[in-house]
């Protein structure tokens, strides 16, 4: 036995070299056979064509390049919604058809009693021009009882506008189409009003929008001016009502502004607005139906207390009760503004605004005074409290408190069989939701 293990291990060492050697040919073989395969599959793939595509041509944009698509890809989509309910003390259009004039007639969306307000629904598309892309765009979509208040023809669009940034200097911001008005503090996006109401300046004497084209030019980042010609006011009842963004009369408004920002936290911007309108609707008719705005804002932050004021002089021919037609009609007021940032959920804001139109213009002339009151115009003078209150760092609650008081009776008090009064007062909570 020990004979035949020790033959058997002689056997398997002489074979041992014939296995490798067989082995590592095998092997030889299969890699031979895989690089074949290989080279057939790169063959195939450098000239098989896409079916019903076509080879692409080397030189062409790749899809993610083209203007269209990278301007798209650059939009930004923000918006907000916006609800409210208001109650008067005065218990102002009680009833079934009461006529606008018991409502207060010198507020703006929320100008009826005891009523619950979807006063905006709106989307924002945006994408601004940069030095790659020199054009831009910007549109505001708005549903609700604002809009209609504003523009029962305007179909949702509250702004819409093309961005053209030429490249001279540091850049020329062209905007064409339909624009937020550069006067005045307040606008209609009420996320960046520090009240929920809008003040009776930013309805009685200040256009909202702007139709037609407008350039700016930042010399510094402490200087900057900007120039435009639109379509003008355009207005019926309230200066502020722009009834449609086409120009019914032809006649055209230019604006201009110059903005200081002298220091990180402060800015000043002073605006001046001068057209004419010839239709009826302003209640003249006559080429020398001339108007102007000329507004001053200012704005101071510091650390948590904000300050502002807005100043407001204009003039118009040919409107209203103006004692003389063909003299013209002025009015003016103040507003302050305050606010301060109690905490990060909390934050107390204040308005105090006065507001003189001295030939009734835009007051009187659309609300029949009783017989008593002397003169043709009226001074309103108004004081708004507002409580903000911040809940999951998104939705925003204000309650707000306003009086309203008038030299004129241009209120009406329902709770006293409807008589005339010199105010109102009233209260109000919003919810507003960002985006």
């Amino acid at each position: 036995m020990v004979r035949f293990g020790m033959v058997a291990a002689a056997l398997a060492l002489m074979a041992s070299p014939l296995l490798a050697q067989e082995s590592t040919d095998d092997l030889k073989k299969e890699l031979e056979q895989l690089r074949k395969e290989v080279d057939s599959l790169k063959a195939v793939n450098s000239t098989k064509e896409i079916p019903a595509m076509g080879k692409i041509d080397a030189d062409a944009m790749a899809a993610d390049e083209s203007p269209i698509m990278t301007l798209f890809k650059g939009t930004k989509l923000s918006g907000h919604v916006d609800t409210a309910y208001r109650f008067s003390f005065n218990r102002l259009n009680e009833g079934i058809g009461e006529p606008v004039a018991t409502n207060n007639p010198i507020r703006a969306f929320d100008n009826s009693d005891n009523s619950f307000f979807l006063h905006a629904v709106q989307l924002n598309l945006e994408r601004m021009a940069t030095k790659d892309l020199i054009v831009g765009y910007h549109i505001e979509l708005m549903f609700g009882s604002d809009i209609k208040w504003m523009d029962a023809t305007a179909l949702g669009i509250q702004e819409g506008w093309i961005q053209i940034l030429a490249p001279l200097g540091n850049g020329l911001d062209i905007r064409v189409g339909k624009m937020a008005s550069l006067i005045g503090y307040e606008v209609v996006e009420n996320t960046n009003n520090l009240n929920y109401s809008r003040g009776v300046l930013w309805q009685q004497a200040e256009p909202i929008t702007a139709t037609g084209v407008r350039a700016t030019y930042s010399f510094s980042e402490q200087f900057s001016s900007t120039i435009g010609f639109s379509n003008g006011r355009n207005f019926s009842f309230f200066p502020a009502v722009t009834t449609t963004d086409l120009d019914a009369d032809h006649g055209k408004a230019f604006e201009a502004q110059v903005m200081i920002k002298p220091i990180k936290d402060l800015w000043v911007a002073v605006n001046f607005n001068v057209g004419n309108e010839t239709t009826g609707a302003l209640g003249g008719g006559s080429s020398a139906d001339k108007f102007y705005i000329f507004n001053i804002v200012a704005e101071y932050k510091m650390d948590k207390l904000t300050l502002a004021v807005n100043f407001d002089q204009a003039s118009s021919e040919g409107v209203g009760n103006q004692k003389v037609a063909s003299n013209r009609a002025p009015q003016r007021g103040i507003a302050v503004y305050g606010k301060y940032q109690l905490t990060d959920a909390f934050a107390t804001g204040a308005r105090v605004e006065y507001f003189s139109d001295t030939d009734g213009a835009v007051l009187t002339s659309n609300f029949v005074a009783p017989s008593g009151d002397t003169g043709t115009g009226a001074r309103v003078i108004t004081l708004t409290l507002t409580q903000e209150l911040k809940v999951a760092q998104n939705l925003i609650l204000r309650f707000e408190f306003r009086h309203d008081s008038s030299n004129q009776h241009l209120f009406a008090n329902r709770g006293e069989n409807n008589r005339p009064a010199r105010g109102d007062n009233s209260l109000a909570i919003e919810a507003l939701l960002p985006f």
